[in-house]
């Protein structure tokens, strides 16, 4: 392997391994669980995540759905949607989603479908399209991401990266608008009795559509080169930080 594709694995390895504390942070606190379904990585996310020691506490399950058949079988996804949408598509990725949620009984799911490449790829679906699905309870999230025609390898490292960063996001945006909804219930409500109400009226309107949620992401070799001295000037580090005691 050419030292500059060396050094970049490990930068993408590094970054992964920080974004997973920060959700298995999230995950923690609120004493959440996740389940994972993939299909083009393989395994790589649900590797990612039970590196961290202690996962028996808050990894419920994961799923590699490869076939069709098996998205099917195992996670519940409609063939009509495979039929009409094809694997690599916003619907099958929210399916496999709510399929891993449902059947494991976690409390936030994360799905990757994708094209790694080298071959699969079309004029609509180039190599390096993939989708993900994050359901977090009631709400979700589905995002599309391109990032160009790079190695088989780079692609599934990048895939796993983008999941986690979605969910993240699904999940700061999640609970920002449940606070939000809190808190202006509690204002309405001395007694409180109707901010269990308010909460599940929220719970619902988060669910965004495919339009408002559709995003397309590049990536290159200087902003893999770029993230871990980008994220030290944030909040990434001190996000990153925690052990077995906390």
């Amino acid at each position: 392997m050419p030292k500059d594709a060396h050094f970049r694995r490990n930068i993408v390895s590094e970054e992964a391994s920080m974004l997973a504390a920060r959700l298995v942070r999230r995950l923690k606190k609120e004493g959440w669980s996740l389940s994972v379904a993939e299909s083009c990585t393989g395994g790589l996310l649900a590797s990612t995540f039970t590196d961290i020691s202690g996962a028996s506490e808050w990894f419920s399950q994961g799923w590699v759905t490869y076939s069709n058949e098996s998205k099917i079988s195992q996670l519940g996804v409609s063939p009509k949607k495979l039929d009409s949408r094809g694997a690599v598509s916003h619907e099958v990725a929210l399916s496999m989603a709510q399929g891993a949620q449902s059947a494991s009984g976690s409390g936030v799911s994360i799905s990757i479908t994708g094209i790694a490449g080298p071959t699969g790829g079309n004029e609509k679906k180039p190599v390096g399209t993939v989708y993900v699905g994050v359901c977090i309870g009631e709400a979700y999230l589905v995002r599309k991401g391109e990032f160009g025609g790079a190695d088989r390898a780079s692609n599934k490292h990048s895939f796993a990266i983008f999941a986690m960063q979605k969910a993240i996001e699904a999940w700061d945006t999640h609970f920002a608008k449940i606070e939000a909804v809190r808190l202006a219930a509690e204002a309405e409500s001395v007694d409180g009795e109707n901010i269990e109400l308010d909460l599940n009226q929220a719970l619902l309107s988060i669910n965004p559509d495919m339009d408002t949620w559709a995003a397309t992401e590049d990536w290159s070799d200087e902003k893999i080169a770029n993230t871990l001295e980008e994220q030290d000037k944030a909040t990434l580090g001190d996000d990153a930080e925690w052990s077995e005691e906390q």
